[in-house]
């Protein structure tokens, strides 16, 4: 702001030494009477051109430190609560464009309201003492600009916070289906999201052309405005000129300030366009950021066995959902328990597994081990009795023999075998390396198959007396199918199992089976194998 101020005050000497040099050479001055005065001008054309650089990189070098800032307090509370869950896909896309567009709020749009201010004063101040007359025009006619500039603003916001509504929108969908991808392709739904991806990716483009539409004509009305008003003060100066009752030097002064007037309020009106976007993303940012922290994990040891598990009315609710994903479930899984978790998608399967995992926060309710309420166990040592594979394993970098020992990094290569063998993982001895295969991040060189029981065998590998389980055998063919149930089969009664079950096959494994239906428990639908 200070280099802004400073620049205006350039402009208004840069306007001074012009007027002397135009009305000195009309009125016959050579060079060596006008030498001074163009010296100046030059040396002030080269001080503005300095003031505007370390005005721009001042401007993003702070908005830069601020956009730092609001994405890492933006991550930690994210880290905090454990996760996104369902708005995943519009904070990435605050986190990402949404935090990136402030460049333009703060680098341009706030120095600016400054400068819309402080800047026709100055040049106000120094038109009056020359002519008040056109000092009047301008100090009537100014106003304007912000007039027009806020009726266009109220357009432009609402416009623009549908634009961004429809952009976190797509952003959500497309991260959402590359995630159910397999699922999509198994059961043959894939080419059903062209649809939905056509008609999200249309909403955006209608929104965004609207939005530069009104961006368009809204730069148009603000420049006739101040052409129209710039045109006024010239009429005024160039007849009282004709007429000998203003100066030369003195109207051309007032001619070139006149539009250093009008210009930080068009430029004031353009950056709020600019910025309209990122004001937008930063909404949705300030209320992640103004949510509640967890409430500070438990201290107290896990105990040797994580069974008997009670679930006492319990409520799981996501901000921007018109339902809880679990509503009122109360359920006890017994140790040495194998459960299974049925029911169709989104009905709550997989946040009861975060539940237990200590990943997903508890609006209302309980969940106790051994009559001790989970949420004051030390996570850390909770987790150390949990073993899980989720919906969508996630393999890294590196050999088949490392991401089985993610599960259990003390794991000898016997163990890491046993494992894969327990989950029908045979493929990897024709793998050309074996267990020293790499693979690819997110398991690029393997099939959806192939990943799940690498990620199965991750689990098996921990010998952990709690085994949680989300669709394992979803992308395996009926003969694999098998092998894996079978080898669940034989950890029965050893360790407690609790699988989400989406075919009746593995369901008809369980000692019991849960159903839900749109987040509720069903308990006449209860069964004994």
């Amino acid at each position: 702001m200070a280099l802004g101020l400073a620049g205006a005050a350039l402009a208004i000497a840069r306007a001074v030494l012009l007027a002397e040099v135009i009305a000195g050479g009309f009125a016959g001055e050579g060079t060596s009477t006008l030498a001074g005065p163009l010296v100046g001008l030059l040396v002030v054309a080269a001080i503005s051109a300095l003031a505007a650089w370390a005005t721009e990189v001042a401007a993003h070098h702070s908005a830069a430190g601020v956009k730092s800032a609001l994405r890492r307090a933006l991550l930690q509370r994210v880290a905090e609560r454990g996760g996104v869950g369902e708005r995943a896909g519009a904070l990435a896309a605050a986190a990402g464009r949404g935090i990136e567009a402030l460049d333009a709020y703060f680098a341009r749009y706030l120095p600016q309201m400054a400068l819309a201010l402080a800047v026709p004063a100055f040049v106000l101040g120094w038109m009056f003492p020359l002519d008040p007359l056109a000092a009047v025009i301008v100090l009537v006619t100014l106003p304007l600009i912000p007039i027009f500039g806020s009726l266009v603003g109220r357009a432009t916001r609402a416009r623009t916070a549908r634009r961004w509504q429809a952009f976190s929108d797509l952003s959500a969908a497309f991260l959402d289906s590359v995630r159910a991808l397999p699922t999509l392709k198994v059961f043959g739904r894939s080419r059903d999201q062209i649809a939905v991806f056509a008609a999200l990716a249309d909403r955006h483009r209608r929104e965004t052309m609207g939005t530069l539409r009104i961006a368009f004509l809204s730069a148009l009305v603000l420049e006739l405005a101040a052409t129209i008003s710039v045109a006024v003060v010239a009429v005024a100066v160039g007849l009282r000129v004709l007429d000998g009752g203003l100066g030369l030097q003195a109207g051309l002064t007032v001619l070139i300030l006149a539009p250093e007037a009008y210009l930080p309020p068009r430029r004031l009106a353009a950056e709020f366009h600019a910025a309209s976007e990122g004001i937008e993303a930063a909404a949705g940012i300030l209320d992640a950021l103004e949510t509640a922290a967890p409430a500070p994990p438990g201290t107290a040891p896990a105990p040797a066995r994580p069974a008997p598990i009670e679930v006492h009315d319990l409520v799981v609710a996501f901000p921007g959902r018109p339902a809880p994903a679990l509503d009122r479930v109360s359920l006890r899984i017994a140790d040495g328990e194998y459960l299974a978790l049925a029911g169709p998608s989104g009905s709550g399967k997989s946040t009861l597994l975060a539940v237990l995992l200590g990943l997903t926060p508890i609006t209302a309710g309980e969940v106790r081990v051994h009559g001790v309420p989970l949420r004051s166990l030390d996570p850390a040592s909770w987790r150390r009795l949990v073993a899980w594979m989720p919906q969508a394993p996630r393999l890294f970098h590196g050999t088949v023999a490392d991401n089985v020992r993610f599960g259990a990094p003390e794991a000898d290569d016997g163990a890491v075998a046993r494992a894969l063998e327990q989950a029908a993982a045979g493929f990897v001895a024709d793998l050309p390396q074996g267990l020293d295969t790499p693979v690819g991040e997110g398991g690029a060189r393997l099939s959806a198959g192939e990943r799940a029981r690498v990620a199965l065998a991750r689990a098996f590998v921990r010998q952990a007396p709690l085994l949680l389980l989300d669709e394992p055998t979803a992308h395996l063919d009926p003969i694999t199918e098998m092998a894996v149930l079978d080898s669940l089969d034989r950890r029965r009664g050893s360790c407690t199992i609790v699988v989400v079950a989406h075919r009746e096959a593995v369901a008809a494994r369980a000692d019991r089976v849960c159903r839900f239906a749109a987040g509720r428990f069903l308990p006449d639908e209860l069964g004994k194998r």
